[in-house]
């Protein structure tokens, strides 16, 4: 976000410096004329360029883990092409007339903006999170095994239903509950009994801060069930919606040496510790066409995290192994071990 904000006020500035005194000295052109042509040619492209590739073009497709490489190489080259399309008349009118005009002005535009390109791309991968495009291996979620029979509930990506499955058999869902649920910070929640077990809620968040509400889904669904750290550790005593619910992951199952944290922005994603080997890892993704929030992660047996990322893709991953599993699309997930009398169906 910074990287984006400095290169919109700023950084175009500085590109149209330099990318005018390179058409002056390749093109025996007027200093001062190029320079300022082409810092405006800069912000020209960099605002309807980023409206287009950044904002409006992603909204369009279906970006997941299981393809963002294949769009992370599309919207590069597709972001060059926006480019040169807007800047071209730009470099046309700092050429001026002169013979072969058009010739001259693809050249220059191709030659300067190639230049300048590979810059504003090693400025924004910087400053960018890649590591889950970069060091995680997508797998299939039939490719994971864990040792304990697990639950995971979800809200539908159209917030009518409530979702139960196994989260290593897709074919496993089921829905256990009609519900209105639209605002995307409403999630599932898991509230102690006051003998054992635990109840299943659902919070439902609105922009009017007053009209919040939560309803209890379903009585004593788990024997054991995440709780976010604010309240285990009485500094709360109310759910959050999905855009809080970050920090220390709760862990569910058998003691590991693995503790976890997810960051409430998306260039902090999920990052790890095991307390024993001292070895840590990070994981995010926060790119200009595609920034991914980690929210309502639970950590389970095997030191797999099972955790919403982004709007909609609730994965699998275990960091220590650098895998990644899609499992679900939906928000606001839960996962808990199931009561052996209720027991997660078979699948198909």
């Amino acid at each position: 976000m910074w990287a984006s904000m400095f290169h919109l006020v700023f950084g175009n500035a500085i590109i149209g410096l330099i990318e005018g005194l390179l058409l002056s000295w390749l093109f025996k052109r007027p200093k001062r004329k190029t320079i300022l042509i082409l810092i405006a040619a800069n912000y020209a492209s960099a605002w309807a360029g980023g409206f287009l590739v950044a904002g409006y073009l992603p909204s369009l497709v279906d970006i997941t883990i299981q393809n963002i490489q294949s769009w992370f190489l599309t919207f590069v080259v597709v972001a060059f092409v926006v480019t040169l399309l807007i800047e071209f008349a730009f470099f046309w009118l700092a050429l001026g007339s002169r013979e072969h005009r058009l010739r001259r002005t693809i050249t220059a535009s191709l030659k300067i903006n190639a230049i300048s390109y590979v810059l504003l791309f090693g400025w924004y991968w910087i400053a960018s999170g890649t590591s889950m495009l970069t060091q995680l291996e997508v797998v299939s979620v039939d490719e994971i095994e864990i040792p304990e029979p697990y639950a995971l509930y979800y809200l539908s990506n159209e917030g009518n239903e409530i979702i139960r499955m196994d989260p290593t058999k897709p074919s496993s869902k089921e829905t256990i509950s009609k519900v209105t649920a639209h605002h995307p910070n409403d999630r599932l929640f898991a509230r102690p009994r006051k003998d054992s077990g635990f109840d299943l809620f659902v919070y439902l968040d609105s922009d009017d801060r007053g009209a919040m509400m939560e309803s209890r889904i379903l009585e004593d669904f788990s024997e054991q069930a995440p709780v976010e750290w604010s309240i285990a550790e009485g500094h709360a005593d109310k759910a959050e919606g999905s855009g809080f619910n970050f920090g220390p992951v709760p862990t569910i199952g058998p003691a590991s040496n693995w503790v976890f944290f997810t960051g409430f922005w998306s260039g902090e994603g999920i990052d790890g510790k095991n307390e024993k080997t001292g070895k840590e890892v990070q994981y995010s993704l926060d790119l200009p066409f595609a920034a991914w929030h980690v929210r309502n992660a639970t950590q389970i047996a095997g030191d797999y995290v099972i955790a919403q990322l982004g709007n909609d893709q609730i994965c699998m991953i275990h960091p220590a192994s650098k895998r990644i599993a899609l499992i679900a699309r939906g928000k606001g997930p839960i996962v808990a071990k199931p009561k052996q009398s209720n027991p997660v169906p078979e699948t198909d």
